[in-house]
């Protein structure tokens, strides 16, 4: 496996984490960063020991010494920097979501395919080891047939963020930013359950709490997917709620207080998934992550980036989970 040489796109939050990730993978290496101004590119570069910082982004995208690109600006923004960093040839790690709608998404992963080179949304949690316990878990029958799947991930922003997420212009609310997580847990339960890649439910419903703007400050969502499974699902960014997974079988259920997508599972440690039988007494299995998810998340690219699609996150997936989310806006009224 070859080392990566990444430049990071922004200099946000989700950068920061990323480029500390970089720092901990076995074959990634921090290369170049670039902001819109230079002095924050600057001062990123110093905080993590980057040796070269742009104060463009065409600068980085012209870099040969850059292999890949992770494209971290606000969601608005990924169609067009995703695809000007394929068409300058560089391998592409894209934040969730790819785009704000299915057919930007189809646009960036034609021009990946046009230009033949490696393309990933990052879901981040789809890697960590408490996600592919939960699949295994679903795989081998342990809660019988699945029934039903009620997940959760909401919080209450900042005034930055609050401002940011409120923006119809950057993709703004809940559904976007976090509800994405939602339906892609409820789509890969479906999919272990049935066996069926990139499943996308039969019919979705909801409604949301909008802001005067038409974004979704919290919304709930209901879907019925493949193997007659019912998913239940809340996301929001002015509304804290109890971030959780419940997953319902005939012989039982299962649990995961703290899924794999919060800031505290981020870093190497012990998550939980609660096994409870119909008939039985809950049984906690515990589930260690060794290396951080987004150490783990560049290792990855780095293994599958000659497959030109990460096995687990493939165009297809993408593609699904972005159509679900188009119709979940919809559903609820997005923009009106």
């Amino acid at each position: 496996m070859t080392d990566l040489r990444w430049g990071l796109l922004a200099t946000g939050t989700i950068a920061a984490e990323f480029a500390a990730g970089v720092e901990q993978s076995r074959h990634g290496v921090l290369a170049a960063v670039a902001s819109r101004t230079a002095e924050r590119a600057r001062d990123f570069a110093a905080r993590y020991e980057i040796p070269k910082a742009y104060g463009s982004y065409e600068e980085l995208l012209a870099d040969p010494d850059v292999d890949a690109v992770y494209v971290a600006t606000p969601h608005a923004q990924h169609e067009e920097w995703a695809i000007r960093a394929i068409e300058a040839g560089k391998h592409v790690l894209c934040e969730k979501p790819l785009t704000i709608a299915a057919p930007e998404a189809e646009k960036v992963i034609d021009a990946a395919r046009r230009n033949d080179v490696f393309l990933m949304e990052a879901f981040m949690y789809r890697l960590h080891p408490q996600t592919r316990r939960l699949v295994e878990l679903i795989e081998c029958g342990a809660i019988g047939e699945v029934r039903a799947v009620d997940v959760t991930f909401s919080f209450d922003s900042d005034e930055n963020d609050a401002a940011r997420l409120g923006d119809p212009a950057l993709g703004g609310g809940g559904i976007l930013d976090v509800g994405c997580y939602c339906t892609s847990l409820a789509r890969l339960v479906s999919q272990a359950a049935t066996g069926i890649p990139a499943v996308e439910p039969t019919r979705v419903t909801g409604m949301a709490r909008l802001t005067e703007s038409g974004v979704d400050e919290f919304a709930m969502g209901l879907l019925r997917l493949p193997g007659d499974i019912i998913a239940q699902l809340s996301c929001g960014y002015l509304l804290t709620q109890d971030d959780h997974i419940r997953i319902y079988g005939t012989t039982g259920q299962l649990y995961v207080p703290k899924p794999a997508w919060i800031h505290e599972l981020r870093t190497p440690g012990v998550s939980t998934i609660v096994l409870t039988p119909s008939d039985g007494e809950p049984e906690v299995i515990e589930i260690e992550a060794t290396q951080g998810v987004y150490a783990r998340e560049a290792d990855y690219v780095a293994a599958h980036v000659a497959d030109r699609q990460g096995p687990e996150l493939t165009w297809a997936e993408t593609l699904a989970n972005m159509r679900t989310l188009d119709r979940w806006r919809t559903a609820v009224g997005y923009g009106r």
